[in-house]
């Protein structure tokens, strides 16, 4: 279950002005109730609120109203990977949480130990990429969660560990890798650069 965070628990824009808060125009005003309807079913589906009590929208759903056009397009994006990435939902989780644990982007993170756990992705995994031990992990995970630590952090990917996802995911499966790193390094600036806050991770 979903739980929602009270309006007045944080200061849910963070340096962003909440949406609700402002005189939307025709567009903007758009662009929040398509969130509301699809981005945010989605994410109250996978375990996490993407509104306050209040129905006020907090992580980067927020942003998205405010700058329509990037913001659909952003949401496109996601969707097509969505629908069509060669990546299996429990690997597609491994890779996001390793950005946003490498990037410290709270409410992904936040959001994203809901969705891995909505997909079935072991404890053990979720608690190691939270802390850095890749203790337990299966090959296909640790070969996903290598490629996209290197990734992020060195701007590289070495020759055996670019080898080991090829072996494990294929060329199609690596592109998916890049692609879904790509998205959610984004994602993570986005949080990051207006400092947005997070509900707490439940358990």
């Amino acid at each position: 279950m979903t739980i929602t965070p009270a309006a007045d628990a944080a200061d849910w824009g963070g340096r962003l002005p909440r949406n609700e808060s402002l005189d939307l125009d025709e567009d903007q005003r758009a662009a929040r109730d398509e969130i509301l309807e699809r981005s945010a079913r989605w994410a109250e589906r996978s375990g996490f609120a993407p509104t306050d009590d209040q129905g006020g929208l907090i992580g980067p759903f927020n942003a998205f109203a405010l700058r329509p056009a990037p913001g659909r397009a952003f949401n496109r994006w996601v969707q097509t990977d969505q629908r069509g990435s060669s990546l299996s939902a429990p690997i597609r989780e491994v890779v996001i949480l390793t950005v946003g644990v490498a990037w410290q982007a709270d409410y992904e993170i936040y959001a994203h130990v809901a969705v891995a756990r909505t997909v079935g992705l072991s404890e053990t995994v979720i608690a190691g990429l939270r802390a850095g031990d890749t203790a337990g992990f299966a090959p296909d995970e640790l070969a996903a969660h290598r490629f996209a630590d290197e990734l992020v952090r060195t701007h590289r990917v070495a020759d055996a560990t670019y080898a080991a996802a090829q072996d494990a995911f294929g060329r199609d499966g690596v592109l998916d890798l890049v692609h879904l790193v790509g998205m959610y390094l984004a994602t993570s600036a986005l949080l990051n650069a207006f400092e947005v806050p997070a509900p707490p991770i439940p358990g």
